[in-house]
Parts: C-alpha cells; structure tokens; sequence
C-alpha cells in the first residue's frame, strides 16, 4: 500500500467522521469511524474470538475446496470423457448463488462449524478447478513433444512440466478463492450459528448495534486481506523464476 492510498483511506475516513457529525445522523444509523474504533478496542477479545472461529471454518474450506479441486482437475485432464460428463454439473452448481445454498446446507449438516465448512468448500472448489484444468491443458504441443522424446511418463509430464506451467493460474486462483471462503464461512454463519462474525452482525442487527456491525465488517477483511498477502508471499519464493514475477 502506497502513501496515495493511504492518504485517499485517511481522507475518506476524516470526510466520514465530519459529515456524520455535521448531519448529526444516529449513531444506530451510521456511526462515525471514530465510534467504530473505540467499539473494537473496546471489544478486542469478542471480536478476536469470533474472527478466529471463522477463520478456522474458512482455512478448513480453502484447504479441502482447493486440494479437492486441484485433484479433481488432473483427473479431469487424464481421463477426458469424466470432464465431458462431470463439468457440466460444476458449472451448473456454480452458477447458483451461495446464498440459495447455504440454507440447505445449514439444515442438512446443522449449525455447527461442518455446514460452514461445507459452504466455504463449495465457494473454492469450483474458482480454483476452471482456471487450474485450463492451465493444465494449455502446455503447448512442442512442449509435450518434448517431454515425449525423453520417454516421459504420464506422472513425470505433469509433475516437471504441466504443473510449473500452471502454478501462476492456480496461485491466483487462490487468492480469489480464500475470499470466497470466507464469504462461505460467513453467510453459513448468518443462517446458522453460535460463534462467527456472520453470527456477530446478525446478532448486532437484531439490538441495532451499528458499531459491532461495521466492526465485524473491518475483520472480515482484514482477515481475507491478510491471507491474500500471505498466499502472495508463498507465490513470490514458489514461482520467483517466472516471467509474471520478474516484471513486478
């Protein structure tokens, strides 16, 4: 983050904070940024409490979704026909919106951390299967040629070949789909559950607690802004070597 955009969020803020004073709109209605601080300070423990509950359902659906997904995808560029059939479904399925999911799931699995896990599964695996089978199956023919002419098998192709030449996509497919989690894990919690930001809002809507909504809000992103620069910083020591990360 550079100083222009640091300054841009300060004004912002600073902009905030005196027209909600100036207009004296409610603090039930729009608290002022100041208001907001001054809640998660105060309720740092809550809020660390709940935000680490959803992380915990997020991180478990990101790692299944995408370990999933990725497996899915080289059983996809094996046996073809399995694509052909399958596919399909999987974009059907990620078609409807996760909204309209999560309900069942939460009837179905209950209200405990599984349906949220579930719904953060069913929000990764579908971004991380299209762009990795792309990636996959995009390896030039000279290329595989290549690996032929060495009496290459089927495994050694993926594995010295195949899977370099996608990790740029699947690395960016992750990032995408670490948000997503935690957009699965949160909107199960708003249907279902005892501990969870998504739990936080809802309850915080119920008794009008603007604060405690804008404050769960905050670690919402920050806790899906965090991962995405971590996911950035394996993505820098695991593909230094290619030509994306050299022209940063």
């Amino acid at each position: 983050m550079n100083r222009y955009s640091i300054g841009s969020i300060v004004g912002i803020l600073l902009l905030w904070e005196l027209l909600v004073r100036w207009l004296e709109i409610p603090k039930f209605l729009l608290p002022t940024p100041s208001a907001i601080i001054s809640y998660i300070i105060a309720k740092f423990q809550l809020l660390a409490n709940h935000t680490l509950m959803t992380l915990l359902e997020a991180g478990a659906g990101f790692i299944i979704g995408s370990f999933s997904a990725i497996v899915t995808a080289i059983v996809f560029l094996w046996f073809r026909p399995l694509k052909e059939m399958f596919y399909p479904y999987a974009v059907i399925l990620n078609s409807t919106p996760i909204v309209a999911i999560a309900a069942p799931i939460v009837i179905i699995f209950g209200s405990g951390m599984g349906s949220k896990v579930v719904t953060a599964i069913i929000c990764v695996f579908f971004p991380v299967l299209g762009p990795t089978f792309k990636a996959l199956a995009s390896v030039g023919a000279t290329e595989m040629k290549w690996m032929e002419s060495y009496h290459s098998s089927r495994w050694q192709k993926f594995w010295y070949l195949q899977l370099p030449f996608a990790l740029p996509q699947i690395f960016a497919s992750f990032k995408v789909a670490w948000t997503l989690a935690v957009i699965g894990a949160v909107v199960g919690e708003v249907f279902g559950a005892y501990r969870g930001l998504g739990f936080l809002i809802v309850d915080a809507i119920y008794i009008m607690d603007t604060p405690r909504v804008f404050a769960s809000i905050i670690a919402c992103s920050l806790l899906g802004l965090s991962f995405v620069g971590i996911i950035t910083l394996v993505e820098k020591k695991t593909i230094a070597w290619h030509i994306s990360e050299e022209r940063r």
